[in-house]
């Protein structure tokens, strides 16, 4: 079982809560906040949100109080990663978001908040989780979620992964990468979609690999990640693992695999780059990625010493698949990621 640093699965810690309408449960983990809180604070650090849409009559709602979000492990990740709120789908409060206001007209039988209209797209079931990315948009989720059914959603919308990849595919490499956790779930999936993971990338050490790069004029791959990036785990774990991808890796490039907050000294084409310090970049992280540090990250570099590009964030085998060919096959010197794209085809089911 891989050791994870901050959702703890088997803890089982629940807590009973007592629901009011738009308060915050004082025994809650969760630092629940007012959508105008989290909205005030997403204009000075863009962070997902994520909104617990519910109702007072509501009983899944309240058994997911307490039990999921009454979880410390997953009470944590949410803290840390997300502006959480609660919001009751038939307050009558009047609500400011993006400087709209929005209200509860109060017709009919139990009415619905303009709000919630909008951010449910019209639909109403409760309990419903909304998540609302660094873009604000919004991905409303309904139904009520356990423990390990909350896991996926919550890596997914933290650490950007919706930007690359639909939440089916995340999901099902994410269950297979936690196995002993997610074994009913497994067998549930047709075999075609049980990922290939009999290949093994070869790494090399920073210095060896740059020394190797100028000898044969092959180029550089730096993989950069964290101990705390879950996609990054999935990334090593499931997508290297892929026959085509780490086949690419290991005739096409050098690997270096690279912990970007490492305290190692590295050296990099006879340059010496000094660890920082525990919980801070190494300075080869700075040199290399500047300021962006989203992770997973991939850095290219040519055998001229040249860094020819770099991405971040989670990529699906097929994804990766078709980076590799584009920096490998030298297509990256006269057309465009996009128009390289139109003509290329995966090996990789998809």
């Amino acid at each position: 079982m891989i050791k994870r640093n901050i959702i703890l699965l088997f803890l089982g810690l629940f807590v009973q809560t007592s629901l009011s309408s738009q308060t915050v449960v004082e025994q809650s983990p969760v630092n629940w906040m007012t959508i105008e809180q989290a909205d005030s604070l997403f204009d000075k650090n863009p962070k997902p949100m994520l909104i617990d849409v519910y109702t007072d009559w509501c009983g899944w709602c309240k058994y997911m109080m307490q039990t999921t979000f009454a979880s410390k492990g997953i009470a944590s990740y949410i803290n840390q990663n997300f502006y959480p709120v609660r919001f009751n789908a038939e307050t009558s409060d009047t609500v400011n978001y993006q400087g709209r206001v929005y209200v509860n007209n109060g017709k009919g039988k139990r009415p619905k908040h303009d709000f919630a209209a909008f951010i449910l797209n019209g639909r109403f079931s409760f309990p419903t989780i909304v998540f609302s990315d660094r873009n604000r948009r919004f991905y409303p989720i309904p139904g009520y979620r356990d423990i390990k059914g909350i896991e996926p959603l919550l890596v997914y919308f933290a650490e950007d992964i919706n930007v690359n990849a639909v939440y089916s595919d995340w999901e099902r490499l994410y269950k297979f990468s936690y196995p002993d956790v997610y074994k009913e779930d497994i067998l549930k999936i047709d075999s075609a979609y049980i990922p290939d993971t009999s290949g093994v990338v070869r790494w090399y050490g920073l210095k060896e690999a740059s020394d190797l790069c100028l000898k044969y004029k092959k180029p550089l791959l730096i993989y950069f990640y964290t101990d705390w990036c879950q996609s990054c785990k999935i990334e090593e774990y499931i997508v290297f693992k892929n026959p085509v991808t780490a086949d690419l890796m290991n005739n096409k490039f050098y690997c270096v695999k690279m912990n970007a907050a490492s305290t190692d000294d590295e050296i990099l084409f006879g340059d010496l780059f000094k660890g920082t310090g525990r919980g801070r970049p190494h300075n080869l992280t700075y040199a290399l990625l500047k300021q962006s540090f989203k992770f997973p990250a991939f850095v290219f570099i040519s055998p001229n010493k040249q860094k020819l590009n770099e991405t971040h964030g989670f990529l699906l085998p097929h994804q990766l698949e078709s980076v590799l060919n584009y920096f490998a096959g030298g297509e990256y010197a006269v057309k465009s990621f996009d128009e390289f794209l139109k003509t290329f085809k995966s090996k990789i089911k998809h």
